[in-house]
């Protein structure tokens, strides 16, 4: 493969622009679709789309060992895909009753495909833990354009400024270095070691 450099190579233009945390408006849901991860774990994705900027959510295949958390899980991840597809559709039309998460996620693309289509949205956008741009794990957080009053406001549990990481890596700065020791840089600032410290 040879490496070729020219005008028609932008090395300033974003591959992709997401949308940042907030509350935002006039957003439309791109796409719904059914996926199994790399590792087998089955997931739905929505899209959500602003001014050329995306918003990816994924609900993953609830899993728990404990029984009694797994139906909590469930109900919750329930709750919340009502709350967003009842935003295109009616309550009357997003009935479901499905034996798996497979047949749940494909009924719901089912009902909603050619529903969702160009109705715009308002979404409140918020940090993950893993500190990626989603929407909350509670409601409300997503309205019709339509609604007279919002009720989306950011709370003060919703995560709107990414966390540090716990070490800051740094880098070896060359300008730093104290060479007056041969062979054994030092660090500013630092002590040279010892000479009867050294393994030989």
């Amino acid at each position: 493969m040879s490496y070729i450099v020219n005008k028609s190579i932008n090395s300033e233009a974003r591959q992709t622009n997401f949308i940042d945390v907030g509350i935002h408006e006039n957003v439309e849901l791109k796409s719904i679709e059914y996926k199994i991860s790399p590792n087998g774990n089955p997931f739905l994705v929505l899209t959500f789309e602003k001014d050329g900027k995306l918003l990816t959510h994924t609900e993953y295949e609830p899993k728990d060992k404990d029984g009694v958390v797994l139906e909590d899980k469930k109900r919750n991840q329930i709750k919340r895909l009502k709350h967003i597809f009842t935003k295109f559709v009616t309550e009357d039309e997003f009935t479901i009753e499905t034996e798996t998460f497979e047949d749940f996620c494909k009924s719901i693309i089912r009902i909603l495909k050619g529903k969702f289509e160009g109705k715009k949205v308002r979404i409140k956008v918020v940090y993950s833990n893993k500190n990626y741009t989603s929407l909350p794990k509670y409601v409300p957080f997503i309205e019709r354009m339509d609604v007279k009053k919002s009720d989306l406001e950011i709370l003060s549990i919703d995560k709107m400024i990414k966390d540090l990481p716990d070490k800051v890596e740094t880098t070896f700065n060359p300008w730093s270095v104290d060479f007056s020791k041969e062979n054994v840089p030092i660090k500013a600032g630092s002590q040279p070691e010892d000479e009867n410290d050294l393994p030989f």
